[in-house]
């Protein structure tokens, strides 16, 4: 009985120090590095993709986003929590707020690395899919 006494916290003690494995620093992945494009942008099956050309994206360290085509930059907000969600705001989903207002959600990540970000919107009725590629 001693011995499981001393044993228990023991080994609690090493599961929670192992807790640091969470991503949740805005830097995984090679995110932040480098510019990206949206690859890919469907809504209710209807492809708005070219909606976003010549368009780049980057997303730094400290969550700022910024958005630039033609010399002209929004910038915005991100962040990507244990690597499930992957937060955008560009501002408003309205029309004047268009095309970047669509980026603006909490996504579903489907998978991330430092080549390729693939999200999808938790609302099922939306059914929304962004990809952003690295430049």
């Amino acid at each position: 009985m001693r011995i499981i006494s001393i044993l228990l916290p023991l080994a609690f003690g090493l599961l929670t120090a192992c807790s640091s494995d969470r991503n949740d620093d805005n830097s995984p992945a090679g995110i932040t590095s480098g510019s990206w494009r949206v690859s890919t942008f469907s809504e209710r099956g209807s492809d708005e993709t070219g909606d976003f050309s010549g368009y780049t994206f980057s997303f730094a360290e400290n969550g700022q986003a910024s958005a630039l085509k033609s010399g002209a930059s929004r910038n915005g907000t991100w962040s990507l929590n244990n690597n499930t969600r992957f937060n955008i705001d560009f501002g408003p989903k309205t029309d004047a707020n268009k095309p970047l207002g669509e980026l603006s959600d909490n996504w579903k990540v489907i998978s991330v690395n430092s080549k390729e970000i693939r999200l999808t919107d938790d609302n099922a009725s939306s059914a929304e899919f962004l990809t952003f590629t690295k430049n």
